[in-house]
């Protein structure tokens, strides 16, 4: 088997013709991939039209996992004026008297993904430029611009306190993760050294991980949990690390947007010598109030790019809520959804070629087609306003995101951006190829759907050999 795919590989880096419909099915084949398991599309965009250079069950709607934020991607420049910023605001209805804030200050998020923490600062500053000294009241976090269903039920039914999985909030911080580093003590027996980051109270820490000789990692555990005696959370930290182990370094999700946003505010505040002397509690901004400092996030296009490149789940829930809060807040995810779903009827696509309840893919609700796939991603090639930020979005093949390290000694390599899908039995890839050889006029749409058992590794073997075969110069009709 081993030297049947060596050979197979020769074959598909030396010889031109093999891209023509006939050796890409061979290719097929030759991966002993059930067929039915499989929804394939290829199209190559000519001077003289489309040519379908590979077809296999297109028209089958299967889960696609990850390749759902294209139509996410799609809808939202659809929708959304390049250049648009989500902003978050500082306002008060209290009175400001030499540089103190006789009141609550509260924090209005306006959906905006990107408030991390050089944003953050930002937003601090500009509050000690406007002449706040201290406030002598409470922090107020107002998340009302979006629902309060932080976990939709479209997701994946089962819950995870990676990042990956982070709640959503019109009012979010660092992508709703923090980042621990677990390091040895500085002797056999001493404590774990654990450190959090950012490290504001919202945070408590219970740590009973010791450190032990040697240089491995036993048994470690980083566990994320709802606070029992505060409103955050609590990181529970056990096991074994190594006197010479290399720290441990990971992410954890948070269970309370808001308040974490908040408690991080006023860490922040502190930091730039800005007393708060009450809490940080949820609220709304009351009438009357008057605006001390904003900061915008990133422009879409850029949130777009920080979506495909790593396949942030994140930020397509963010975005399909605001594709709803413009129309009329509080934004839904199930009125975004109905945004991504009317979009795609406008593609002309009959109903059984997408079903979509959940715009990251982290589901097995939603289903597309190959055939759905490849009309978003030409819907978008030829719109001439968006088809440069659509294309900079997706991953290069053995250049950078979730391609970084596929297709890096194939013809492909550079030549190939696509969006990559997986979830437990379903690998996915849809893009586009260019022309490696000949005159490089050319450019191929392509969408590949696996639905089963097989190894992830085996499927995504194919889907390159195939994507690289396509960038060689197809033979002649």
């Amino acid at each position: 088997m081993k030297l049947a795919v060596l050979a197979l590989w020769l074959l598909t880096l030396c010889w031109p013709a093999l891209a023509d419909e006939a050796a890409l099915r061979a290719l097929v084949t030759q991966s002993g991939l059930p067929r039915d398991s499989l929804s394939l599309l290829a199209v190559e965009q000519g001077p003289d039209g489309p040519r379908t250079r590979l077809s296999l069950n297109a028209d089958r709607a299967l889960i696609p996992a990850s390749v759902t934020k294209l139509v996410t991607a799609a809808a939202v420049f659809r929708e959304i004026p390049l250049g648009t910023r989500f902003d978050t605001r500082l306002m008060s209805a209290a009175p400001l008297r030499d540089g103190e804030l006789h009141g609550d200050l509260v924090m209005e998020g306006r959906g905006d993904p990107s408030l991390v923490s050089e944003t953050l600062w930002v937003l601090v500053n500009r509050l000690a430029q406007a002449g706040v000294t201290r406030i002598r009241g409470d922090i107020r976090v107002d998340a009302s611009y979006f629902d309060d269903s932080l976990m939709d039920p479209s997701r994946d039914t089962r819950r995870s306190e990676m990042a990956y999985d982070a709640p959503v909030s019109a009012l979010s911080f660092n992508w709703n993760a923090l980042a621990l580093t677990i390091a040895p003590g500085e002797s056999p027996g001493a404590p774990a050294r654990v450190h959090v980051e950012p490290p504001s109270d919202y945070l408590r820490v219970h740590n009973s991980a010791r450190t032990v000789a040697g240089s491995g990692i036993g048994k470690l555990v980083a566990s994320r949990r709802p606070g029992d005696d505060h409103p955050g959370d609590t990181l529970v930290v056990s096991g074994e690390i190594g006197l010479h182990a290399d720290p441990f370094e990971g992410y954890r999700n948070i269970t309370r947007p808001d308040l974490w946003t908040g408690a991080n505010l006023k860490l922040y505040l502190g930091y730039r010598g800005i007393a708060v002397d009450g809490e940080v509690r949820p609220g709304t901004v009351p009438p009357g109030s008057h605006l001390l400092a904003r900061v915008q996030g990133r422009p879409v296009e850029q949130l777009v790019v920080d979506m495909n490149k790593v396949s942030s789940n994140f930020i397509a829930e963010m975005l399909t809520k605001n594709l709803a809060a413009r129309r009329v807040p509080p934004g839904t995810l199930a009125g975004g959804m109905a945004v991504l779903n009317g979009y795609m009827a406008a593609l002309g696509l009959a109903p059984d070629h997408y079903q979509l309840t959940n715009p990251s893919g982290l589901t097995r609700q939603n289903r597309l087609s190959a055939t759905a796939l490849a009309r978003v991603l030409d819907d978008m090639a030829g719109d001439f306003r968006v088809a440069n930020e659509f294309l900079a979005s997706l991953p290069i093949a053995g250049i950078d995101g979730t391609l970084e390290n596929r297709m890096t000694a194939t013809p492909a390599r550079g030549w190939v951006r696509a969006k990559t899908g997986y979830i437990d039995g379903v690998v996915s890839l849809a893009g586009f190829a260019g022309r490696a050889r000949g005159d490089g006029g050319g450019r191929v749409t392509f969408a590949f759907i696996y639905n089963g058992p097989e190894p992830a590794y085996r499927v995504r073997a194919l889907f390159d050999r195939l994507s690289a075969a396509l960038v060689l110069e197809p033979a002649a009709p």
